[in-house]
Formats: C-alpha cells, sequence, structure tokens
C-alpha cells in the first residue's frame, strides 16, 4: 500500500518534533533553574560615590543592597594603582631609601635599584598585607622609619601592570556587608606567576565568601599555560567569571580548563560607553538584554563618570534598583548564581541524545529528498507530491537511524550533520513557502512549521553545556546564509521559476538589469554574512529600533525576519498574482530566503532560553507579515498607480 506524501511529511515532522521534544526536556529544566542574577559593583566605584554623598562605605553598600545589589567585585592594585594612591602601601623613590631605612642586616635591601614598598605602621590589615607582600615579593620585609618595607627585585616600570597588593579593603567591606565576592586577579610576569597562584590561594581561605574569580588585564596571569591556575580554582571550588565578549589573552583557554564551573557575566567599560554614546538607560536595557536573552547571569554595573557629585548615590542607587526590577519582570530572581553546567538538569541521558541525532537525521534526509526531487520534477509544473512505496518508507527509516547512530557515537560527524541539514532545512522551507504564490498562506505558514521543525531538531543536537556556554560553536550559521540562496537560484533557474535557465543566460549578452539584480544580490548577501557575527555597529536608527522593539515586545524579531524575510515573500506573491517583473523576481525569493534562514539560526543560539526563541520567532512572523502586507498595499495602491501616470506622461 502506497503512503500519501503529505501523510508521509506529516509523520516524519512528526517524529522530529517528538523527538526533539525527548532531547529538549532537559535543557528546558535547565533553563527553568538557572534564573539567578547577581548585579555586581566595583568596590573602587563605590569608595567616591559614598563619600560625595558624605556617607560611609558601609552605609553606601548597605543601601545599594537595598535596592538590588547583588554582589562586589575586588582585585588586586597593580603598581600604577600604588603610584596613584589607591593603597595605604606606597611606592618609596629611590632618592628616599636611604635616609628612611634603618640599620641593620637588611638594609641592603632599602639599597637595591628593584622597587621598594612601605607599608606604614597602623596601616588597616599591616599584618595580613605583609605577609602576602613576603610571598609576592620572595623577600623578608625589614624595618624602616615609621613602618615595614618590602623591596621587589625588579624596576617600577616592570611592575605598573602586575598586581602587587590584593585590595584588602574592598574584600573586608563586601564580608561586612554580606555580599558575595567577585575577585579579580591582576597580571603578573612570568616570574610571579608561583608567588600570584600562592597569594591567591591565600586570599580565598582568608575570604570564603569570594564566589566567582576572573583575570583582569590585557592578559590573564600564567598565559599561554593557563592550568595552574585553573588547577588551582577547581581545588578551591571557585568557578570563573566568564566574561562575554572577551578579548583578553587567555581567557578562553582558562573557561575552558575551569569547565563546568562557569557562570557568564556581562561588564562595559566607561570607556566603551563613552567612545560608543551609549546612554544610561541603553546601558541598562543593555544589561537586561544580557541576561533575558544570552542567560548571562553576573551583571557588573557601574556609576555614570558624569553628573552631580552630590547626587551620584541616589542617582546609582535608582539605576541598580531599576535594573533589578527589570529582570525580576523577566522571570529573573535576584541572588548569586550557581554555575550552569554544575545545576542538576545539566546531564542529558544517552536515550536524550540520540533522540536528538534521530530528529537531525529525519529533518536532513527529508530536506535532501524533497529537494532532488523537485529538481527531476516537470519544468514549469508544481512540487510532484508522489505517494512513496514501502520499500521507500523502509529505506528512508534505515537510513536515517545509520545516520542517528552514526552522529551518537562521532562528535565531528554531528557536526557537520547538524550544519548541513539547518541548511537545507532553510532550503525546503524556502520553497514550501513559496511553493504557490496564488494561495500564499497555505505555503507560508507550512514553511514556518519546517523551518522551526529543523530548527528545534539542531537545537536538540547542541543543546548541552559546552555550546550554552560557549565554549563550543556551532559551525553551521554562515552556510544557512550562503547555500540555501544558491540552491534556491539553481532550483528556479532548473525549473524555470527563473524565466531562463543558467544556460540560456550565459549564451545571450547580459541586461542592465540583470547586472544590476547581481550587484544587489551580492551587497546583500555580503551584509547578511557580515552581520550574522556579533556585530557592535549599528546605524544608529535601527539602533533606536531595536530598542523600541525590545522594550514593546519584550523578545525583539530578528531584522532579517521582519525587514526582509516576510515582506519579501508577501511582495513575490503579489507580483506573481499581477504578473509583475518575472525577470527580476527571484531577488525577492533570495531575500525570502534569507528570513527563513534567520528563522533556524535563532534555535541555533544555544545560550539563549528555548522559550525566549520561540516568543520571538512568533513575534517575528506577525510583524513581518504586517509589514509585508503594508509593503504589498503600498506597491499595488501607490507605486503601480503613479508609475502608470508616469508612464502616461512620458509616451
Amino acid at each position: 500500500m502506497k503512503i500519501p506524501a503529505r501523510v508521509f511529511l506529516s509523520g516524519v515532522l512528526s517524529v522530529v518534533l517528538l523527538c526533539s521534544g525527548i532531547a529538549l526536556r532537559p535543557r528546558l529544566s535547565l533553563e527553568g533553574e538557572n534564573r539567578d542574577a547577581a548585579i555586581v559593583v566595583s568596590w573602587r566605584d563605590v569608595l567616591p560615590i559614598a563619600r560625595s554623598a558624605g556617607l560611609s562605605e558601609n552605609d553606601a553598600l548597605e543601601f545599594l543592597k537595598r535596592k538590588g545589589l547583588g554582589g562586589l567585585m575586588a582585585g588586586e592594585l597593580t603598581g600604577d594603582d600604588l603610584l596613584s594612591g589607591l593603597s595605604p602601601v606606597s611606592v618609596v623613590p629611590s632618592a628616599a631609601r636611604l635616609s628612611t631605612a634603618r640599620q641593620g642586616p637588611d638594609e641592603r635591601a632599602g639599597r637595591e635599584s628593584g622597587t621598594l614598598l612601605f607599608v606604614p605602621d597602623g596601616a588597616p590589615h599591616a599584618e595580613r598585607l605583609l605577609e602576602l607582600l613576603k610571598i609576592r615579593a620572595g623577600t623578608e620585609p625589614f624595618a624602616m622609619n615609621g613602618g615595614v618595607g618590602v623591596a621587589f627585585p625588579a624596576p617600577m616600570d616592570a611592575l605598573r601592570r602586575s598586581g602587587l597588593v590584593p585590595d584588602l579593603e574592598g574584600l573586608e567591606a563586601g564580608t561586612a556587608a554580606g555580599l558575595p565576592l567577585f575577585f579579580r586577579v591582576a597580571p603578573a610576569q612570568m616570574w610571579q606567576l608561583k608567588p600570584t597562584l600562592e597569594v591567591t590561594n591565600r586570599i580565598l581561605s582568608f575570604y570564603p565568601g569570594i564566589a566567582a574569580v576572573t583575570p583582569s588585564g590585557e592578559a590573564a596571569p600564567g598565559y599561554p599555560d593557563m592550568q595552574p591556575l585553573a588547577s588551582l580554582l577547581k581545588e578551591r571550588g571557585v568557578p570563573v567569571a566568564q566574561v562575554e565578549f572577551s578579548r583578553q589573552l587567555g581567557a578562553s583557554q582558562l573557561d575552558r580548563l575551569a569547565f563546568p564551573a562557569l557562570i557568564p557575566l556581562h561588564s562595559v567599560t566607561n570607556e566603551e560607553l563613552l567612545a560608543r554614546g551609549i546612554g544610561r538607560t541603553a546601558l541598562l536595557e543593555r544589561m537586561a538584554r544580557a541576561a533575558a536573552e544570552r542567560s548571562v547571569r553576573l551583571l557588573v554595573l557601574r556609576p555614570a563618570v558624569s553628573g552631580s557629585a552630590d547626587s551620584a548615590l541616589e542617582t546609582f542607587g535608582q539605576e541598580v534598583e531599576f535594573l533589578s526590577g527589570t529582570l525580576a519582570s523577566r522571570g529573573i530572581r535576584m541572588g548569586w548564581p550557581k554555575p550552569l553546567a554544575e545545576q542538576p538538569a545539566a546531564a542529558r541521558g544517552r536515550g536524550a541524545v540520540f533522540a536528538a541525532a534521530l530528529a537531525c537525521s529525519l529533518i536532513f534526509l527529508l530536506s535532501l529528498t524533497r529537494y532532488l526531487k523537485r529538481l527531476r520534477g516537470v519544468i514549469g509544473g508544481p512540487f510532484p507530491e508522489k505517494p512513496l512505496v514501502p520499500a521507500e518508507t523502509v529505506f528512508f527509516a534505515a537510513f536515517s537511524c545509520a545516520a542517528a547512530l552514526a552522529a551518537w557515537r562521532f562528535p565531528s560527524f554531528a557536526r557537520f550533520l547538524g550544519a548541513v541539514s539547518a541548511a537545507l532545512a532553510v532550503t525546503e522551507a524556502s520553497l514550501k513557502a513559496m511553493d504557490d504564490p496564488r494561495h500564499p498562506w497555505k505555503a507560508l505558514f507550512g514553511g514556518v512549521l519546517f523551518a522551526a521543525a529543523g530548527g528545534l531538531a539542531v537545537a536538540a543536537l547542541f543543546s548541552d553545556p559546552l555550546y550554552m556556554l560557549r565554549l563550543r560553536t556551532f559551525s553551521g550559521v554562515k552556510l544557512t546564509l550562503m547555500l540555501p540562496p544558491l540552491l534556491v537560484v539553481l532550483h528556479d533557474m532548473r525549473r524555470r521559476i527563473h524565466p531562463e535557465s543558467l544556460s540560456q543566460m550565459l549564451s545571450r549578452p547580459p541586461l542592465l538589469g540583470e547586472l544590476l539584480l547581481g550587484l544587489v544580490l551580492l551587497a546583500l548577501l555580503a551584509l547578511v554574512l557580515f552581520r550574522s557575527d556579533n556585530v557592535q555597529i549599528i546605524p544608529g536608527a535601527e539602533a533606536s529600533v531595536r530598542g523600541a522593539l525590545e522594550r514593546f515586545l519584550i523578545a525583539r524579531p530578528r531584522s532579517r525576519e521582519i525587514f526582509i524575510g516576510y515582506p519579501c515573500l508577501l511582495l513575490y506573491a503579489f507580483t506573481v498574482k499581477a504578473r509583475l517583473w518575472p525577470r527580476f523576481r527571484e531577488l525577492l525569493r533570495v531575500g525570502a530566503v534569507l528570513g527563513f534562514a534567520s528563522v533556524v539560526n535563532s534555535f541555533c543560539h544555544y545560550h539563549t532560553p528555548l522559550l525566549f526563541i520561540l516568543l520571538r520567532e512568533f513575534n517575528g512572523l506577525w510583524t513581518g507579515l504586517l509589514l509585508g502586507l503594508l509593503a504589498t498595499a503600498c506597491l499595488r495602491f501607490l507605486a503601480l498607480p503613479l508609475w502608470q501616470k508616469i508612464r502616461f506622461v512620458v509616451e
């Protein structure tokens, strides 16, 4: 008994959705558990705004805690910090060393050409400071007039960016305020690495409230070998704060070695705010977006660098309160987060992995066979929906299971299968949505369903913490943007949806309109490929539109869907019905393909909560169709009548 093609298609998609649902259950549970986030402020940012308000640092921290502050960041002070007077520890100038050093067996230490640090009598936490300075310098402290000296065997020029003194004042203040501590290990030269690790180990012993660590500066201490620092943090059970978009040398290596003890962090420096003209409202929206869209759980917020000094603390408190309220409105709890991969639902059973591989294999084979059938179909005719004989169904099932077993067993094949499946799913969804332009709504929703099924299958295959934390990246994004347009253009020329075949076009001189069309297509593809990465430079008008959509819809649709994909799809259906521009409809068809590529790629953002992705795609569908209807109406009732009048006057 033959199986009708539509029944077979519906059955396969149902199995795909079922297998994807089984494989995605752990991810959904994990995303439900991973709802805690903390707003963190630097201790060095608290000091000036507290003093400007006439409050003690402890009172300022208590005030910010009531507003929603969840953690305090403190780190190590570098040579430049000491020269700036940020610590009671000071640098003794060379000329003053002989007059301040007492006579004794350690007098020669004060005469050395290295760097001499001075801890005055009565300095806060002087005993602990001297203990840590002794480890860092590798020399014994010695008495000086009014305090104690520690000699470093290196000139200050070599220590300006190296960590010298832990900021104990900040660590003590955070401990007294009952705030989780975020400690930043400063850079260190190679000869300083062992002392740096020992100092870090002592700091973690002294302050058990340290709940996350990450390096500061341009290069992590120990780079390029990050194993010693990672081993220390793993031994102490302290997670690493994984800084988003970090360009720090050694950061990515440390993140991989520290896995699974990672907590994603988002931070924007004041230099970046000033350079890019980011306002405070935009900054707070960016922080909220990082938490809601990318599952970032530590948000480092800095006070504004401008404004009234008298009200700086109050203003910053209002910003902390606004951000914490915004996060709460998006279902995010305020509290110190746990590492994602250490939460109970992080592990996936082997059955779930095989279900994901089977879903992806089914999408791959279904998309491939349908595309090949399209190429063999009657030129100019509809898609050949021929019934399947039992042997074809058995072969389809056997091949899908074999591919699933290979993907389950070999990770490299799974990555290949996921990338190709995503590209073929985009191709089939696009062609299905444009199959019947005279009945566009039915075709449209069929294409959207196929794209969603393909996206869910790929998401199921890669929904494990390594991809969710972006330690591994999906390699198919560029492929879904490049391959589907080429396959659709090949299909259109083979089936004569475009009036001419490729051989006919090459056998005659090119038309000016075709050359312009080709340039537009190349420019459009180049722009899309450029924008497919984490591009930070966007036009101001687009940034304003994005911000408005986020405030109104929460889950902002992707631009390629609402401004290109769905409008091009409806415009294509209209031009077919109106018999307009047969030679130039290919531009609209390629635009529709890019929209469906965006749909599938949204599911490939494994760090984004799945329910957020589904809401984003729903918003993209209805807003894109609304803009498409508006564009079609403008073309039908404004542009075409105006063109007819212009032609009449010219002729």
